[in-house]
């Protein structure tokens, strides 16, 4: 054992000497120059250098597909407001807040305590609301208000975070009887946004600003970019870099995503090297791990139908219908003495949730007289599915299934 533990930290030894700087590659990051986005950062700067100096209100909503520059956009804005402002002793303020799996209430209490009142999780919305109106009213300052990823807000039964935190946030000048605020917010998906109430809506008044898409040759260049920066001279071949930005547009992903096969590179390296054959041996760890991430966020429940539907296809069902995959999961509850959810449960809403994550995808089908049910389909690999939902199993509840 002890001999194995030395080889990893070898190991780790012979990758710190290949990924030199590895902050370069976290999401943390923020750099002088967003390659390939000037446009976009001028025209949002623009519209916050009206607000800074002239008080114009223009509230931003951004948006784009994931990975395409738009929090590392609003971070380097929200640094550039605040350095300006006290350049030129204007009081004014960009604060910035992540909602990403926040309820409407965190989200009020984040951007509370960033103007720093004294406010408490145990308080209720109107409560954290009403302190942040009045420090508005007692005081001269004016506030770029950025939430990042609202689609990421959490949603409870019969809530609609979105347009309640929109609302409250538009409302602010109206209710201090002054100029306090703009809005600046940042989402994945636009549609969020335009399916606000229509006094939400008519409150905020956006103007939108798109992020696109970056084509292969601007995903080669930024990968090229960090890298010089992060690894040692010499030791990422040209080709691995090319490789991976033909990955990450072929196969969906983002930036984010290729920087964390760049970090698990170096302990897949050979000869100090970073070839194509190490990024591939990356991308598997990469997103194995990423599975297992998404994975070990379940439920007994959720695991347990995800184990089932696993099981399914790799015995080589071509269609799995509801009633196929339900008696697969009572089989497995029965052998691991668990008592199963009703089928109802099961398929619309543990199924609902397994879909989310991206791990299956459902199509209702018409069975004639018979009624409607319908088919589902395990996105990625049966028997690495399979496998990690029996580790994660005996980790955190000690069950193992067979």
């Amino acid at each position: 054992m002890t001999d194995k533990m030395k080889e990893v930290f070898i190991k780790r030894k012979n990758t710190s000497q290949i990924l030199v700087n590895p902050k370069y590659l976290s999401e943390s990051y923020v750099p002088s120059k967003l390659l390939f986005r000037e446009k976009e950062v001028e025209e949002i700067a623009r519209h916050a250098a009206d607000f800074l100096f002239s008080s114009v209100v223009k509230n931003i909503v951004v948006h784009g597909p994931p990975g395409v520059g738009k929090t590392v956009a609003v971070r380097m804005l929200e640094k550039t407001y605040n350095e300006t402002a006290v350049e030129h002793d204007v009081d004014s303020r960009a604060i910035y807040v992540s909602a990403k799996d926040l309820t409407y209430r965190r989200t009020l209490y984040e951007l509370a305590r960033s103007l720093g009142l004294n406010v408490n999780l145990g308080m209720a919305i109107a409560d954290i609301y009403e302190m942040i109106v009045n420090h508005m009213r007692e005081t001269d300052s004016r506030y770029l208000l950025i939430v990042d990823e609202i689609d990421k807000l959490r949603k409870r039964p019969g809530d609609e975070p979105v347009d309640s935190l929109v609302y409250s946030l538009s409302r602010i000048n109206e209710r201090v009887e002054r100029i306090a605020v703009a809005v600046y917010l940042v989402t994945n998906n636009a549609r969020i946004v335009e399916r606000l109430s229509a006094p939400s809506f008519s409150s905020l008044a956006p103007i939108f600003v798109y992020f696109r898409d970056y084509n292969v040759n601007e995903l080669y260049a930024i990968l090229k970019d960090r890298v010089e920066k992060a690894f040692a001279p010499g030791t990422v071949e040209d080709v691995a870099l090319r490789l991976l930005a033909a990955l990450i547009k072929r196969e969906s992903k983002d930036l984010r995503w290729g920087f964390l096969v760049l970090r698990e590179a170096p302990a897949e390296a050979e000869d100090g090297k970073i070839t194509e054959k190490t990024i591939w041996r990356a991308v598997d760890v990469v997103e194995r791990n990423v599975l297992k991430q998404v994975i070990s966020g379940l439920d007994v429940n959720g695991l347990l139908l995800l184990y089932a539907l696993a099981v399914l296809m790799e015995e080589g069902h071509r269609y799995i219908d509801s009633s196929k995959l339900y008696l697969k999961y009572e089989e497995i509850c029965d052998a691991l003495d668990w008592q199963p959810k009703t089928m109802k449960h099961v398929i619309n809403y543990i199924g609902a949730k397994l879909e989310s994550e991206g791990l299956i995808t459902r199509r209702p089908v018409s069975k004639g007289r018979y009624g409607r049910t319908q088919i589902f389909h395990l996105e990625e690999d049966a028997i690495t599915v399979r496998n990690i939902v029996r580790e994660v199993l005996a980790e955190r509840f000690n069950i193992r299934a067979s």
